[in-house]
């Protein structure tokens, strides 16, 4: 799996999620098109990729998707990049949304929720670390905090990703998971495909840690370290940008 390893140029951005936690925000808007600084959130992912070098995108489309698809499409004319867009008449979580767009992600690529920050994430120490070790995926994680009620994965002392909390694995530090992946094509041939709906870490990252795959983890130290996933987080996040 890691012969022939190549930089990303490709990102797949996760633009489905119906908000819930961001009601009544999100009853007219899809979360990614929430302003962040005067702008919409997925703006700001995007930019960041951008920054990095990608041209080339998928996103997902689950809520309000014409208002996404129209906000999105105008992006890519301003900004000369190119979106493929896959539609989820229902939510397929993560591992599910990968399974829907498998035929667009026959190259190296990362995958990214729409409301991270990018802000002191260096993805291109994530790459490197990838190609370094080998990796069939690396995930961005920070340190976790005495009280943080995520569910933590566990890192050991070689980086390698060797727990996810009721998942599998055992042992290694607690760390939170920062919603930043770099994945090999190849390991999508791990990806469980009995059901359509199904989370990455149980449907792709346990089938690849039984098979003995690497799997790594980069300590990050992100500059906004706020969940943009919850009203007060949200809030927050336009109070202090």
């Amino acid at each position: 799996m890691a012969s022939g390893q190549e930089p990303a140029r490709l990102a797949y951005v996760l633009c489905a999620g119906a908000g819930i936690r961001l009601r009544p925000l999100t009853r007219r808007l899809p979360k990614a098109l929430l302003p962040v600084s005067g702008r919409p959130m997925v703006f700001h992912v995007l930019d960041g990729l951008r920054a990095h070098g990608i041209r080339r995108f998928v996103v997902n489309l689950h809520a309000h998707p014409d208002l996404l698809h129209r906000a999105l499409r105008g992006y890519a004319r301003q900004h000369g990049i190119s979106i493929a867009f896959v539609v989820e008449p229902r939510l397929l979580d993560t591992g599910g949304a990968i399974l829907n767009a498998e035929t667009h992600l026959c190259e190296p690529f990362w995958l990214l929720n729409c409301d991270i920050g990018l802000a002191g994430i260096s993805l291109s120490a994530i790459e490197s670390r990838h190609h370094r070790q080998k990796n069939a995926a690396t995930l961005a994680v920070r340190p976790m905090l005495a009280g943080e009620l995520f569910n933590p994965v566990g890192v050991d002392r070689r980086g390698r990703l060797v727990r996810v909390s009721g998942v599998f694995g055992r042992g290694g530090r607690d760390h939170v998971f920062l919603g930043i992946h770099r994945i090999e094509p190849d390991a999508l041939r791990f990806l469980s495909r009995t059901e359509k709906i199904f989370p990455i870490f149980g449907g792709l990252y346990r089938n690849l840690h039984a098979a003995g795959k690497l799997l790594a983890a980069h300590v990050c130290h992100p500059a906004l370290d706020i969940d943009l996933g919850t009203l007060e987080g949200y809030y927050a996040a336009n109070l202090t940008i």
